[in-house]
């Protein structure tokens, strides 16, 4: 296999587009703006705050997943996947400033505008994966994939502490912190969007159909299909704490806003080196046995979760709170390793010439399980009053169904050379 065309710059840009556009994730979904939304945004709709929260990130993803397959072929086939990257980043970066014009009440809008934002936000990233193994040969994904998520923690943790300037120090209401969102990701992402190059769309096919037709497609994947069935199921306990990180410190152990912050910061500082580390665990025993051990790792960190959630099992608060920031810490380095390694599986799996429907299947599968983690975690925590540990426990039981099914994902077929 001959070594894919890249230089160096352009690999430095490609990790770059991930410090800049982790900052929505970070600071918008699983943060400041989370809080915000059900603080203020929310604070008179009768305690339905993580129901809507759940409801607005599920379809998001929703339209992402009737989407992301179609879209992610058509930036194969016409050597266009460059020009798909930047539209949807610069739409979630003005979808992204919009957020400034929520405020209390507004909820039908700031729903309108995060579902916009998730679908925009997962779709530039449908287009960024696709450039991963037309950069560097298939042995390297994982290395390149394991320093793009790096970057990304570090891009989300820098952009979390310039909110808390602004904040804390220079005394900007919150309300107008998603601004300083929207700029971080365009400055960080237009040095991508100007390096980066397609590369050549292949002859002699043309797409037709849509989404359920791609569902049919991939049937001639088996190692694929398989694959995406048993991360529906994991990723569906990842996007869920992706989505209520700050709500459930805050909920269920009394963190203030500034208390949640600091946790998600903590998040992203040991969230980079887990990404790097799970990269080199996936270069020495495979992108698969990777996954596996950070899925083991989440178990033990949601029971940890669980535990902390329970204050009748604790005689000191302040114990109760050292033990959740080691919980934390875990789950942190699961984050890395999960999503790191799942982008590298499935870069391992794709034919030459076919990354982008690849990842546009990822998507699907990805975005897919964005909607029904965090939808039936609102519900549950609705329903049981706030309280949300049976919410947690079906955290749980998706990392195990995801476990259980990845172990039958045969491994892939080595390259010739």
């Amino acid at each position: 296999m001959s070594t894919p065309a890249s230089t160096r710059a352009q690999r430095f840009v490609w990790c770059l587009f991930d410090f800049g556009n982790s900052a929505f994730p970070t600071v918008i979904i699983t943060s400041v703006y989370a809080l915000y939304f059900k603080r203020v945004v929310v604070a008179e709709a009768g305690g339905r705050g993580d129901e809507l929260w759940g409801l607005a990130t599920a379809l998001g993803a929703f339209v992402v997943f009737l989407t992301a397959p179609l879209l992610g072929t058509l930036g194969d086939r016409l050597g266009r996947k460059r020009a798909f990257m930047a539209t949807h980043a610069w739409a979630c970066i003005a979808v992204t400033a919009l957020l400034t014009m929520t405020g209390e009440g507004t909820i039908a809008l700031a729903v309108v505008l995060v579902v916009a934002g998730v679908y925009c936000f997962e779709m530039a990233n449908v287009f960024y994966n696709g450039f991963l193994p037309e950069l560097v040969v298939r042995d390297r994904v994982a290395s390149l994939s394991g320093k793009g998520w790096a970057f990304g923690y570090a891009g989300g943790l820098l952009c979390l502490l310039l909110v808390l300037l602004l904040t804390k120090g220079l005394g900007v209401h919150e309300r107008w912190l998603p601004l300083a969102v929207a700029a971080w990701y365009l400055v960080f992402t237009l040095p991508t969007i100007l390096l980066l190059r397609d590369a050549p769309a292949p002859s002699g096919r043309r797409d037709s159909g849509g989404v359920w037709q791609k569902l049919g497609e991939i049937r001639r994947y088996p190692s694929l299909v398989r694959f995406l069935v048993a991360m529906f199921f994991y990723l569906n306990g990842l996007n869920t704490v992706y989505v209520f990180a700050a709500i459930f410190a805050q909920q269920s152990l009394g963190f203030t806003v500034t208390e949640s912050i600091v946790l998600i910061m903590v998040l992203n500082v040991v969230a980079s080196p887990g990404a790097l580390l799970a990269a080199r665990v996936a270069e020495r025993c495979g992108a698969k046995q990777s996954i596996v051990w950070s899925l083991w790792l989440w178990l033990a960190a949601i029971a940890g979760g669980i535990v902390a959630a329970s204050p009748e099992l604790w005689s000191d608060p302040a114990t109760r709170r050292v033990f959740f920031w080691g919980v934390a810490a875990v789950a942190s380095l699961c984050i890395g390793a999960t999503q790191a390694t799942s982008r590298t599986f499935v870069g391992e799996l794709a034919p030459p010439g076919m990354s982008g429907e690849f990842f546009g299947f990822m998507a699907l599968s990805g975005r897919a399980s964005a909607v029904l983690g965090p939808f039936v975690f609102g519900v549950l925590s609705h329903a049981r009053g706030g309280d949300q540990r049976l919410a947690l426990g079906s955290v749980a039981a998706f990392f195990a169904v995801g476990l259980v099914l990845l172990l039958r994902v045969p491994d892939p077929q080595p390259v010739s050379r």
